[in-house]
């Protein structure tokens, strides 16, 4: 039944939008010092989320040797939590997690950055060997989204 929940993840998140780098025009602003470049650069990019579905069994050993901790290691490979919680909603089939996290990661490359990384190894041995929950992770690939760079300064 996981898969279906994994199916129905994708959907909600997926989106549509062209596959393009276009620029934008701007208006150049010039100062003594400083000039600005007159575009804005806009690139798509794919996304990954990560899913984690699971039962927390001690919670409050999970929350603080585990959880308490992945908020800055996310941030440093360029991740955040765009869903925690528990209670899901079965709109069809009968898998229903108890707890679950979504994270968002610039590509699917950091995402595997963070989760090989020897921070995050410590992390989740500690989670594993402690028992603290049973878990199903899963990585998807999202659809491009648009990344606007900043116009660039010249000195």
């Amino acid at each position: 039944m996981i898969k279906y929940v994994a199916v129905a993840l994708i959907g909600a998140l997926a989106g549509f939008g062209a596959s393009k780098v276009f620029t934008q025009p701007v208006e150049t602003v010039e100062t003594q010092d400083v000039s600005i470049a007159s575009e804005v650069i806009v690139q798509k990019q794919a996304p990954a989320y990560m899913l984690v579905l699971g039962e927390v069994k001690d919670r409050a050993a999970f929350g603080a040797g585990y959880a308490a901790k992945l908020p800055p290691l996310y941030e440093k490979f360029g991740g955040h939590y765009i869903a925690i919680g528990g209670g899901t909603e079965v709109l069809e089939g009968d898998y229903a997690p108890p707890s679950y996290v979504i994270g968002k990661w610039p590509s699917k490359e950091a995402a595997h950055a963070f989760w090989n990384s020897p921070e995050y190894e410590e992390l989740k041995r500690a989670r594993i060997d402690n028992g603290w929950g049973d878990f199903d992770v899963l990585l998807v690939q999202g659809v491009e989204e648009a990344i606007t760079v900043s116009p660039m300064v010249n000195e």
